[in-house]
């Protein structure tokens, strides 16, 4: 018995032995491979783009009562484009003669004289229809008064039958 234990006992040193070295060939292997790392490098391309957008209002073009002399009113057109966009504002609506639009009476119909008022648009130096370009600029990112347009109805439109008279207008924004 006391040999099997003895025998036994070499066996497991020689063992711890070789588990050892294994261990210390392990560590210093792997050091060795650690100095051994280089490193390399590259890039990668990060972008993003924004979009250009605008839109556009204005305010309602609202006339002092009617009494047979010229009356104007103002509106202001404001414009939120992205910044750097370039646009152009426009009437979208074509003209009922030449440069007139009407404003119908409400309920009544434009073909009778009684029940429409002729009104003519300027950006202050120019007459205004469909297309002509009314106001250009550059957005600046946020809300902005791109101009003013004045509506002038003519003097001496007599004969109008009572009540209100209206024209609902577009405006277009190209940018």
């Amino acid at each position: 018995m006391i040999c099997s234990k003895k025998k036994s006992k070499i066996l497991s040193m020689k063992s711890t032995t070789k588990l050892t070295c294994l261990v210390g060939m392990l560590i210093f292997c792997k050091s060795d491979f650690v100095v051994a790392q280089t490193t390399t490098s590259g890039t990668f391309l990060v972008s993003f783009g924004v979009s250009a957008s605008c839109s556009i209002s204005a305010d309602s073009m609202a006339f002092a009562p009617y009494s047979g002399s010229q009356i104007t009113a103002t509106s202001a057109v404001s414009v939120d484009c992205t910044s750097g966009t370039d646009y152009t504002i426009s009437l979208n609506d074509a003209p009922n003669s030449g440069s007139v639009y009407y404003l119908v009476k409400t309920g009544g119909n434009a073909s009778s004289e009684s029940n429409r008022l002729e009104i003519t648009f300027t950006n202050g130096s120019s007459i205004l229809t469909q297309g002509t370009a009314a106001f250009r600029g550059t957005g600046i990112g946020s809300r902005a008064v791109a101009g003013t347009i004045t509506g002038t109805i003519a003097g001496l439109q007599t004969g109008k039958v009572a009540g209100t008279y209206v024209k609902v207008m577009t405006l277009n924004v190209v940018y």
